[in-house]
């Protein structure tokens, strides 16, 4: 009989992208994979670390596995794990752990041959445990100050993944019948590979000149006058062509895109979080002329207000990020936007959140994810002075909710009376290349396309018809 394996991820898209790499690993080595409440021989937990919630969350899962499970392995890997080894170890000597520098071994650690695990890297993703839309993960790492933030210290190398795995992985995704594929990344705008690292940055510790990915370039100092935003893309040398074999050029993060959104078939191409100072022109333009790409764009703000992004250590002031979201919606005038936003950083008066509101009402932003600031332990925000009282905080958080809930319902129903495509999903609902919500009238099947024309909004701003 198999042995049998069980997941449990925590935090961001490329995590969840992680977990699948890992669950196809461990299926080419003879594992079955099954729910993580029906009791595994091994029981592995992606975790965040994020937020200290995050963390807390993940020890109470341990700790449920490990007196539920008690004769189970129980292996933590992800951020947390590799942040805090020790910390998790802690728990209970049953506790394995793996940071994300660690992740490439980890199958091989439990047993599954080393030949099936280079295989399954090869291959990349086939499938997904979502049936709609299927996560792609272009780039890995990040080297930004934000003192608010952990994960460059858990994610500090910036990895591009060579553009072949890339396309071949999006190739083999749309075989199995996915009609959306999200590219997503830490830093996603920062794709740049290279078949061998600029000189003076090698690859990182443990990856040979054969690893499937190569270290991205590395960005200009970013300064935070106007004059030193650029927003063209970096023009690579004329790029090979997948036929071609292993590629021999340097491709930019607009080619990757161009290259998937060219390949055959009805299906349509999300790019997620995406930082302002990080969105070319060239894929603005093919957002709004290509029929396959989805015109919308996340683009995390954190605040409105100049004061608090310096605190912040972001490296924008809210001008720049103004100025670069009306580019982008002169060009796509109906066009999605979407931000998070951190509520109640250090030294956040009324005065910068208000600004931060009317920021977001000014553009017309079409959602809102909101955060409750909470200390992060080994970050400098930590030490700066001014931390906002935990009722305030919540206060602002719950104006913020509000806030996204009425920008939600003002763009969506701007699509009342006109004809919508949706992808459909397994409650007869879906979303429209916007990421509008439109229930359907009757039944369609699950990965499909439906043409339809929304007549009703409920208060939450999902669409529907009749």
């Amino acid at each position: 009989m198999p042995k049998t394996v069980a997941f449990h991820t925590f935090g961001c898209k490329v995590n969840q992208y992680e977990t699948e790499e890992l669950r196809e690993q461990l299926r080419a080595g003879g594992f079955q994979v099954v729910p993580m409440d029906v009791g595994a021989d091994v029981n592995i937990v992606n975790s965040c670390t994020v937020t200290a919630d995050a963390d807390s969350s993940c020890r109470q899962l341990v700790r449920k596995i490990l007196r539920e499970q008690p004769s189970a392995r129980v292996v933590v890997t992800g951020c947390y794990a590799e942040r805090a080894a020790d910390e998790l170890r802690g728990v209970s000597p049953r506790v394995e752990v793996f940071g994300n520098h660690e992740k490439p071994i980890l199958a091989v650690a439990l047993g599954v041959p080393t030949a099936c695990v280079e295989a399954a890297a090869a291959s990349g993703v086939t499938a997904l445990a979502e049936r709609t839309r299927a996560y792609i993960k272009i780039q890995d790492g990040c080297d930004a100050t934000c003192t608010y933030c952990i994960i460059p210290s858990v994610r500090p190398n910036l990895i591009c993944r060579p553009p072949e795995i890339i396309l071949k992985e999006a190739q083999n995704l749309l075989a199995r019948g996915f009609k959306e594929i999200v590219l997503t990344g830490v830093r996603l705008g920062r794709y740049e590979w290279h078949p061998h690292p600029p000189s003076g940055h090698p690859l990182p510790e443990g990856r040979g000149p054969t690893s499937m990915d190569a270290s991205c370039v590395p960005s200009p100092s970013r300064e935070t006058g106007a004059s030193a935003i650029s927003f063209s893309a970096p023009v690579p040398r004329r790029c090979g062509k997948v036929a071609e074999g292993r590629m021999r050029e340097a491709w930019s993060f607009v080619h990757v895109v161009r290259a998937i959104v060219d390949l055959p078939g009805d299906f349509r191409v999300r790019l997620s979080s995406i930082e302002v100072t990080e969105i070319p022109d060239d894929v603005i333009e093919l957002a709004a002329t290509h029929p396959k790409m989805c015109p919308f764009f996340h683009i995390p703000l954190q605040s409105g207000d100049d004061e608090i992004l310096k605190r912040m250590g972001r490296w924008y002031t809210s001008g720049q990020y103004r100025s670069r979201v009306q580019a982008i919606k002169r060009r796509i005038p109906d066009v999605a936007l979407s931000a998070d936003v951190i509520v109640g950083f250090a030294g956040e008066e009324n005065k910068h959140f208000q600004n931060t509101v009317k920021l977001l009402e000014d553009e017309g932003f079409s959602r809102i994810h909101a955060f409750r600031y909470s200390i992060r332990p080994g970050t400098s925000a930590e030490r700066l002075k001014g931390h906002v009282d935990g009722r305030i905080k919540s206060e602002r958080t719950r104006a913020m909710v509000q806030v996204d809930k009425e920008l939600r319902r003002k763009y969506a129903a701007q699509f009342l009376q006109k004809e919508v495509r949706v992808l459909a999903e397994s409650d007869d609902s879906g979303y429209t290349e916007r990421y509008v919500r439109v229930r359907l009238a009757s039944h369609a099947a699950e990965g499909s396309f439906v043409t339809v024309t929304p007549t009703h909004m409920d208060i939450s701003g999902y669409l529907s018809q009749a």
